[in-house]
């Protein structure tokens, strides 16, 4: 297996869509085992961002897949595919670092029924062409395993998939156990339950009121953003 470090392509994590699911068998009538990527929830106008340096393959229209982009690791033979983009910032055999900015999500393409990125990744070989094409997913192999860090760098681990929230928004705070094992004994009294991190760190960290935390219709904002986010104007997933 080559040697594959991933950060998350969108600032928001949420998933839409995980590697090799089968729903109703929709991946079996395109001829594959299942889903050959994650789908992120990623509304039109999203940031997507490179998950790792390397040169650009293609930047450019699929007829399926809608406007796409490759990235090629020809140190570590892999490439990550971002596919239904509305647009891309990069062009082909240009240079990319990760974090860099290289498109925005949308919807293009064919089989899509919403804004959202599709993110693959598959090993390869000389020019950076598929190595496992066979493979039954197109080449593609599960991502997830691949993930470390955040699309700013910042570590999250094997808990890639949770939200800004859990990870105090992507921000190198301190532990003050005083102070979360405080606000944690005060929402417990509230919602009869003991909070889980998210709910605490939106508290501690995120800057939101414990009523904030307790609507069901606001958990998408202060799980994602902090509330001086928030005010600011800015909205998740976008």
């Amino acid at each position: 297996m080559s040697e594959i470090k991933l950060r998350l392509p969108v600032k928001d994590v949420f998933v839409v869509q995980p590697f090799g699911v089968n729903y109703a068998g929709f991946y079996k009538d395109l001829g594959m085992k299942g889903h050959n990527g994650i789908d992120f929830r990623a509304r039109h106008g999203c940031p997507v961002y490179a998950a790792h340096n390397g040169v650009i393959l293609t930047s450019g229209t699929d007829n399926q897949g809608g406007n796409l982009v490759q990235i090629w690791d020809k140190n570590n033979n892999f490439k990550t595919l971002y596919y239904h983009l509305l647009d891309w910032t990069v062009n082909q055999n240009q240079e990319v670092k990760v974090g860099d900015l290289i498109g925005h999500a949308d919807n293009t393409g064919l089989y899509t029924t919403g804004d959202h990125l599709h993110f693959g990744l598959k090993e390869t070989i000389e020019g950076g062409n598929t190595k496992y094409p066979e493979n039954g997913y197109n080449g593609c192999i599960d991502p997830a395993p691949f993930f470390s860090s955040s699309f700013n760098g910042f570590p999250i681990g094997n808990n890639w998939d949770k939200s800004r929230s859990y990870h105090r928004y992507y921000r190198d705070a301190k532990r003050n156990l005083a102070n979360e094992m405080k606000t944690a004994l005060y929402m417990a009294r509230r919602l009869k339950r003991l909070p889980n991190n998210e709910e605490i760190n939106a508290c501690i960290w995120g800057g939101w009121d414990i009523e904030a935390v307790l609507n069901p219709s606001m958990y998408e904002l202060w799980s994602q953003i902090t509330k001086d986010e928030y005010n600011k104007g800015l909205k998740p997933f976008n």
